[in-house]
């Protein structure tokens, strides 16, 4: 066996016991298949590391600027060089993470004075309000619903989950054309 393949199923060994002692269900582990790796130029310990550190910094930057980067001479950047970008990234993404989350409470926000700006205009109640803003919408299954709640910026917050939910049990689904 390889000192790749000993160093992959060691750290899957990590991941699994981990993922087990936090009661996850399912997870995935690493191919450690040296032949799998070949087939990337990865052959050793070292060009694993840095296999992975790379792949990292495509994905946090994705995350953070919403495309890979691109031009990049990964061959002649040391390991220092793409730990510090990876650094950097890492900080970035989380600094996104909060701009997001601040976006989606200001987007509940919004909604919610919408619902409550319906029911002063005659609505009376927020499930009236929320069916007043859905009545003139053409709903055929639950994504759709999803959608709609999407469409609102709202969709992956607590509060547009439990929107969906009661969404699903009043609008009214059309049949296919």
């Amino acid at each position: 066996m390889s000192d790749l393949q000993k160093y992959i199923e060691a750290e899957n060994a990590k991941w699994i016991a981990e993922c087990e002692a936090n009661g996850a269900t399912w997870y995935t582990t690493t191919v450690s298949d040296p032949a799998h790796w070949a087939e990337m130029d990865v052959f050793t310990v070292e060009d694993y590391k840095r296999s992975q550190l790379i792949s990292y910094i495509s994905d946090a930057h994705k995350e953070a600027y919403g495309f890979r980067p691109r031009g990049y001479d990964w061959d002649n950047m040391s390991m220092d060089e793409l730990s510090k970008w990876s650094d950097e990234l890492s900080e970035e993404c989380a600094r996104e993470f909060e701009r997001e989350e601040a976006r989606k409470a200001e987007s509940v926000a919004e909604f919610k004075a919408l619902v409550q700006r319906t029911v002063e205009m005659g609505a009376g109640d927020e499930e009236t309000a929320i069916r007043w803003l859905t009545q003139d919408e053409e709903f055929y299954h639950s994504q759709d619903v999803e959608h709609w709640v999407y469409n609102q910026g709202i969709l992956f917050t607590d509060y547009g989950r439990e929107l969906v939910k009661q969404l699903e049990k009043t609008v009214t689904y059309k049949e296919a054309a």
